[in-house]
This record gives structure tokens, C-alpha cells and sequence, in this order.
């Protein structure tokens, strides 16, 4: 269906391939996520984060999918696209993306929890749509988006296995380790509509879950790899880092 529409791109070594394939993993996972409720008899005051949880990943996935159709990919990084609106007043797709999802976050935010202060909103929102960037980042090689969320998502998993949060994550888990096998044989991408909600759902966990300190040190964390990511290349240097690099390798079908 994504070859029939158009939605083909090359890929980091020159071959066209299906894209956007992560709306399968939305599709799939809140699927799964509600089968597994009904199943379990949960109800939603149990699983009250649930709905939001939803909402933005759907949210992220729809302005990922607008900006792998619609973008230019001539603006790089958060950096460009702003620089592109403040000299030129071009509201470019990765623009329009970024704010969406800062604002789905939010919302999502907002809807989750009582009365918040200004500054805890916007940090948290922040967070959520910076951590949906850095899978967007991270989403230039076969399934490495899909490890990075597979090994944050247990590491996370280890901290909070007792509440419901994980619910929607895991949910995405199957997805990906369903759609990994077409990624690492570079028969198909997730694109922008896939590693944005990967992030999204990551972040909204820690800012559900994690205390104050450790949401500062996670949001810092996030700053600091995007301001390295404007002036560095995330591949070169997982490339030169001997562990990085094994676990970027690991599955593919070509090792180069």
C-alpha cells in the first residue's frame, strides 16, 4: 500500500524503499493496547493515562507521516527549521511538526494529572517532544531507531514494572519487534510517522513515572544531544564507538 501511494524513499545507501511504515506500528499498537484491557478487564479509571498516551502517539504519528509526504528535508535539525521561519518566514513541515507535538504534549500532559504549575507543563511538554526528535534523529540507519526504544523501554521497564504506564509502550514493543526483521533486511522504514510516536510514548513514561530530579536530568540529556546533533553527526560517532556501533550493526543485512 505504500509503494502504490508513493510513499518510497532512498535510503542512507541509495535504495528506494517503502517509508512510513511506523503508522502500521500506531495502527497495531493501540490495537493491541485495547484488546489487552477488554481482555484484562481494565477499566479506564484504572488505566486512566491510557486515552492521552493514545492520543499522542496517534498525534505525533500523523505529523511525522506530514512531514516524510510533505517535507523538504532541505532544512536540518530543530536549528534550520527555526532559522529557515525567523529569516525567510517559511513555516516549514519539520517546523509545523515540532510545534504539533509540543503541543500534543501538552495536552496529553495536562489531561494526566491535577493542576500543574506553568513551568512544570512546559518542561515536561518539552521533554516529550524533544525525546520524539531524538528518535527522529536517531532514525538514519535500519532499525536503530527500534533498539534505542527496545533497550530504553526495559531499562525503564526495571524502574516501574508495577503501575499501568507501561501499558501503551509495550504495546509498541510488539510492533516494532514485529516490523524489525523488514527494517534490518532494508525492505522497508518507519519514517519520521514511526520514531516520532517511539519517542513520544518514551517520553510521556518519564514524566508520568520519574521523579523531579531525574525529569531534569533526562530533559538536560535531550538538550545536550541535540545541541551536539547540530554540530556533529550521530552516525560518525556511534560508528566510532566500539559498543554503539556493535548494537547499530547487530540483525542488519549489510554491515557497511
Amino acid at each position: 500500500m505504500l509503494v502504490l501511494s508513493g510513499l518510497v524513499r532512498y535510503n542512507y545507501a541509495g535504495r528506494q524503499i517503502p517509508t512510513s511504515t511506523g503508522t502500521i506500528f500506531v495502527v497495531s499498537a493501540c490495537f493491541a493496547v485495547r484488546t489487552t484491557m477488554i481482555l484484562c478487564g481494565l477499566t479506564d479509571e484504572r488505566t486512566q493515562p491510557v486515552l492521552p498516551y493514545l492520543l499522542l502517539a496517534v498525534g505525533s504519528s500523523l505529523a511525522g507521516l506530514i512531514d516524510d509526504i510533505y517535507g523538504s528535508h532541505v532544512e536540518r535539525g530543530l536549528a534550520g527549521h527555526l532559522k529557515a521561519f525567523i529569516e525567510q518566514g517559511k513555516v516549514t513541515t519539520g517546523l509545523f511538526k515540532a510545534v504539533l507535538i509540543w503541543f500534543l504534549a501538552a495536552v496529553s500532559v495536562s489531561a494526566s494529572a491535577d493542576t500543574k504549575p506553568l513551568s512544570a507543563l512546559v518542561s515536561d511538554a518539552t521533554l516529550i517532544s524533544l525525546s520524539a526528535n531524538f528518535m527522529n534523529l536517531l532514525d538514519l540507519r535500519p532499525a536503530r531507531s527500534g533498539k534505542a526504544f527496545l533497550i530504553s523501554f526495559m531499562l525503564l521497564l526495571v524502574g516501574d514494572c508495577r503501575s499501568f504506564s507501561p501499558l501503551v509502550p509495550a504495546g509498541f514493543v510488539g510492533a516494532v519487534l514485529a516490523g524489525i526483521g523488514d527494517e534490518l533486511n532494508e525492505k522497508s522504514m518507519m519514517g519520521d510517522a514511526g520514531a516520532n510516536p517511539l519517542g513520544a510514548v518514551l517520553g510521556y513514561w518519564v514524566v508520568l513515572r520519574s521523579s523531579p530530579i531525574v525529569k531534569t536530568s533526562v530533559l538536560l540529556l535531550l538538550i545536550g544531544v541535540h545541541i551536539y546533533s547540530e554540530r556533529r553527526s550521530l552516525s560518525i560517532t556511534i560508528d566510532a564507538n566500539p559498543v554503539l556501533r556493535f548494537i547499530d550493526l547487530l540483525g542488519r543485512s549489510r554491515k557497511s
